[in-house]
């Protein structure tokens, strides 16, 4: 059986960031659940440690200094020691029926594995067994729903799929997932929508979303989206 890899960047979080791997941590699929600190406090980062010593699968990192969610998910990936891994921000949940989903699949390393249901809130489920390409993205960027599912993330990915795709030119902020879809459409990367591929997403207000959409840089969401509607 193939192992996975969960990769997770954090900041200043604690008892939620042990509790989105505590149901899965035990089960076989897991390899290893790579924590990556992006230079929290000195309090918070030793909170951590001591948490991590529960959990033998932890490998945890720190960042000397704070690089923001978008760079920090790519150092989460790049400490993962297998091929696949479940990108998972630090204050949502998975649980068995997450790691059920993605083992029913053959995986593709030129396809990004999406879940179709961020309960309670963000249902996706409509485009269950939906594959986006490059050349049929237009049609969908404007249905209720599709722009936020590309943003919500918690993706299963091919480690070098990702990284290859990501760029350093710019930082996306709270767009940062769909401006990675965006990247790895144009390189022909496709987007599945898994049924039954459902997580527990938080919404509060110590989210990344609501700390930092103001930061953001003005206009870059929708100028991404234009550019899937002319996708080709």
């Amino acid at each position: 059986m193939p192992k996975v890899s969960i990769a997770i960047p954090t900041y200043e979080r604690v008892k939620m960031l042990f509790e989105s791997f505590a149901q899965v941590h035990d089960d076989e699929r897991v390899d290893e659940i790579v924590i990556v600190d992006d230079a929290s406090s000195n309090e918070t980062f030793e909170s951590i440690r001591k948490f991590a010593l529960n959990y033998p699968k932890v490998k945890l990192y720190r960042n000397a200094n704070n690089r923001g969610c978008y760079e920090n998910k790519y150092t989460a990936l790049s400490w993962c020691s297998n091929d696949w891994c479940i990108l998972l921000d630090s204050d949502n949940v998975i649980d068995v029926s997450y790691l059920d989903a993605i083992f029913s699949l053959e995986w593709n390393a030129n396809t990004v594995y999406a879940p179709v249901f961020a309960k309670p809130n963000f249902d996706y489920r409509e485009f269950s067994g939906l594959l986006i390409e490059k050349k049929n993205v237009s049609k969908y960027i404007d249905k209720p729903m599709f722009s936020t599912a590309l943003n919500t993330a918690n993706f299963f990915v091919n480690k070098k799929t990702y990284l290859s795709a990501w760029c350093s030119d710019v930082d996306p902020v709270t767009a940062d997932s769909i401006f990675m879809c965006y990247k790895m459409l144009q390189k022909d990367v496709k987007i599945f929508f898994v049924p039954n591929l459902i997580y527990f997403h938080r919404v509060h207000s110590g989210s990344h979303y609501i700390q930092n959409v103001n930061k953001t840089p003005p206009g870059f969401l929708r100028s991404i989206e234009n550019d899937l509607r002319t996708m080709k």
